[in-house]
C-alpha cells in the first residue's frame, strides 16, 4: 500500500513538473501557432475579430523569420542599426524588404522586420512594422489602427509588437521594456 501511495505521489509530482515546463517554454494560441510565452496571445490592445485575424495572419506570415538567416535569404536586409529612445524604449534593428514597400497593405506581408539579440546574442524576432509611402493617398490602417505619418520620410509606419510583448501597446512605436545592445 505504501510503495502504490509513493508511486501516485511521485507521478503526480511529475506530471505538475512536467506542466510547469511546458507552460514556461511555449503556449498555442488560439490560431493554432505555437508562440513563446513572453508574447500576448489575448490580443493586448486587439479588441476585434477582425483585429485578432489581423495579427494571426501576421504571424503566420512572419513564423518563417525567426531566423534572421531566413529573413535574409528571402530578401530582407538591415536597415538601421538598433534604434533607441532613452525616455520610450527600444524598436530595435529593422530589417526591410525593398520589394514590398508600395501602397499595399498585407497583414501577413510586413515591409520590416524587428529584431532584438537574446541573451546568448542570437537575433529575435520581436515586431513587424507596416511601411506606406505618401503619394497623397488616404492614411492607411490595419489592425483597427491608422499609420502614423513620418513627416521625415513621407511615409505611413505601423508597429505591431506581435512577437514581444510591449506594456506600452501592441502597435506603440516603442517597447519601453526592451534595451539595444549594451544598454
Amino acid at each position: 500500500m505504501m510503495i502504490m501511495l509513493r508511486r501516485s505521489l511521485f507521478l503526480l509530482i511529475a506530471c505538475v513538473i512536467v506542466q510547469q515546463a511546458a507552460e514556461r517554454t511555449a503556449v498555442v494560441n488560439a490560431t493554432g501557432l505555437t508562440t513563446p510565452n513572453h508574447v500576448s496571445i489575448d490580443g493586448d490592445g486587439c479588441e476585434t475579430v477582425e483585429c485578432r485575424k489581423q495579427v494571426a495572419a501576421a504571424r503566420r506570415g512572419t513564423a518563417g523569420y525567426h531566423e534572421l538567416d531566413a529573413a535574409l535569404a528571402d530578401g530582407f536586409a538591415q536597415a538601421s542599426p538598433c534604434v533607441r529612445n532613452p525616455t520610450l524604449g527600444t524598436m530595435g534593428f529593422h530589417f526591410a524588404k525593398a520589394s514590398r514597400i508600395d501602397q499595399t497593405v498585407d497583414a501577413a506581408e510586413p515591409e520590416v522586420l524587428l529584431y532584438l539579440p537574446d541573451d546568448e546574442g542570437v537575433m529575435e524576432l520581436v515586431a513587424v512594422e507596416y511601411v506606406v509611402p505618401n503619394i497623397g493617398n488616404p492614411v492607411p490602417s490595419l489592425f483597427g489602427e491608422s499609420f502614423h505619418f513620418n513627416a521625415a520620410r513621407n511615409r505611413y509606419e505601423l508597429h505591431a509588437w506581435i512577437w514581444r510583448h510591449n506594456p506600452a501597446g501592441m502597435f506603440e512605436d516603442w517597447n519601453p521594456k526592451l534595451n539595444c545592445p549594451g544598454f
